[in-house]
Formats: C-alpha cells, sequence, structure tokens
C-alpha cells in the first residue's frame, strides 16, 4: 500500500475523476490533497442542487450524493487498485446550506484490509459546518479495478 500519494498520481487521478459524466452532472470538482484528504467543491451551486424543503437551501438528494462520492473516493485512496463501494452512509444535517458554493472534506477515520471507516464534513462558503456524514468502505479482496479507477 502506499505512504502518500505523488503529485503526478494525484493530477491523475483527479482528472480522470472529474472527466466522468456523472461526476461533471453533480457540478463536483474532486481535489485529492493527499491520501488523508479529499475535497469535493460545488461552485456555483446551481438550480438542480437547490429546493431543499422548497427553500434556495441545497437539497438532500444533492448532499446525499456527494457525501457518498466523497465517502467512497477517500477509502479508494486508502486502498488503490482494489474496488470499493459504500456499504453504509450515515449523514446528519446540521443547518441549511445556502449561498452559491459549498464543499465536502472526506478523511479516513481508520483503514483496514476489507473495511476503511471515513469521515465528511460539508461546509458552506462561509466555512460553517452545515452536515456530516460517517461512512462505511467495504474493500474487495478480488483482484482491482485499475490504479486510476472511478
Amino acid at each position: 500500500m502506499l505512504d502518500e500519494l505523488t503529485d503526478d498520481m494525484r493530477a491523475q487521478l483527479a482528472a480522470r475523476w472529474n472527466a466522468h459524466p456523472g461526476i461533471e452532472r453533480m457540478g463536483v470538482t474532486l481535489d485529492i490533497i493527499s491520501r488523508n484528504e479529499l475535497r469535493g467543491v460545488v461552485d456555483p451551486i446551481a438550480p438542480h442542487h437547490r429546493g431543499g424543503m422548497g427553500t434556495p437551501a441545497v437539497n438532500g438528494p444533492t448532499i446525499a450524493a456527494i457525501f457518498d462520492l466523497v465517502t467512497g473516493l477517500t477509502g479508494y485512496l486508502q486502498t488503490p487498485g482494489q474496488k470499493v463501494g459504500v456499504a453504509q452512509l450515515n449523514i446528519r444535517f446540521l443547518r441549511p446550506v445556502l449561498g452559491d458554493r459549498f464543499e465536502v472534506v472526506g478523511r479516513p477515520a481508520k483503514s483496514g484490509r476489507t473495511l476503511v471507516f471515513v469521515e465528511c464534513e460539508l461546509l458552506d462558503e462561509g466555512g460553517m459546518v452545515c452536515a456530516e456524514a460517517d461512512g462505511l468502505v467495504s474493500v474487495s479482496q478480488t483482484e482491482g479495478a485499475g490504479e486510476l479507477a472511478l
């Protein structure tokens, strides 16, 4: 297992992941800070992201989708080359996400051979924590999905 990702590896992963049609549609840009920190930034918040409880707040499905994405990819960074999938995701909505930008930051809490525990925060444009999530990422023990998989 890698201790750290090189700048080139981080750039290749981010380029591949950010070019994925599903990620583009979500309107999120992924930034791999290190193996231990992944950021997903939505800037600007688009009309399809809004409508939470009939307000201009970011809606729950958008928040859940980006937490799922960041959780799974944070787990992948702990076990490069292995197939992973989010097995459990717990979300705590603390306050509405308003403004024009937000980011989700994912960090591994504990990493093992078959499971990775991930913690995430959603920060609004002012840096206020609006939601939190913790997830369990299952790591397949079969041959991996390749070095630069999504």
